[in-house]
């Protein structure tokens, strides 16, 4: 089990673990002004329980992996906001619902590369077989409301595939966050909102670790009402 200051995250049956990538983005996410959101394969449940720490939305949670949502639902049980949390066994392409203020996802993002022997929950979780990008970007168009946001964390290479089947569906970037591990390293993560309006790009840079191996000034605040220790 995993404490967190505010919830508890068990991820034994879940495919998609408890991690730094969902911390980042449930923690850097824009949030303000939001009543619905929508967590688009949720794992754990780990981003939808930050979201329901940091706001007063309803948050539904989709995954298509059955033990995944029966894992999100016992995390969600005990949470302190039960009663905002509902998970849900299906598809991206299936779900019906819409008019969503913000869509967030740490969405699968292998292609083409080697999948886990005999575990299809794991590889499911982590190539977009099932959830390609256009899919993706498609669905977000019709899920948000107007005015709404998508926010997703991935890879420099696949944020770049995404971006460009964003915009195939007018989907815009406007803000970005570029992660690096430690000063002077390549690019790890970026994090991006996108919406429907073309507005001039807003761009943040983070370092997790100073070269001493130490999280960083920057990271801790960001993180400080989620980790025990910050």
């Amino acid at each position: 089990m995993f404490r967190f200051k505010q919830f508890c995250v068990d991820d034994d049956r879940s495919s998609m673990k408890t991690g730094t990538d969902a911390v980042l983005l449930a923690a850097w996410c824009d949030v303000s002004g939001v009543s619905r959101i929508l967590d688009i394969g949720t794992g754990c449940g780990l981003i939808a329980l930050i979201m329901a720490q940091r706001t007063t939305a309803l948050i539904t949670a989709i995954d298509i992996d059955e033990d995944s949502v029966l894992q999100a639902c016992k995390n969600f049980q005990r949470s302190p906001w039960s009663n905002r949390l509902f998970a849900q066994t299906i598809s991206l392409q299936d779900y019906q619902d819409s008019a969503f203020d913000l869509l967030i996802s740490n969405p699968p993002y292998f292609s083409n590369a080697l999948k886990v022997p005999d575990n299809d929950s794991r590889n499911n979780a982590r190539h977009n077989h099932f959830l390609s990008f256009d899919s993706l970007a498609r669905h977000a168009v019709r899920l948000l409301n107007h005015s709404g946001k998508f926010c997703l964390i991935l890879p420099p290479d696949e944020f770049s595939a995404f971006e460009s089947e964003a915009n195939i569906h007018h989907l815009f970037l406007q803000k970005l966050l570029l992660v690096y591990g430690k000063p002077e390293s390549t690019v790890k993560r970026k994090l991006g909102v996108f919406g429907f309006e073309s507005l001039p790009l807003e761009i943040e840079s983070l370092i997790i670790r100073d070269d001493n191996g130490q999280y960083t000034d920057d990271y801790r605040h960001l993180t400080s009402e989620l980790y025990l220790n910050f």
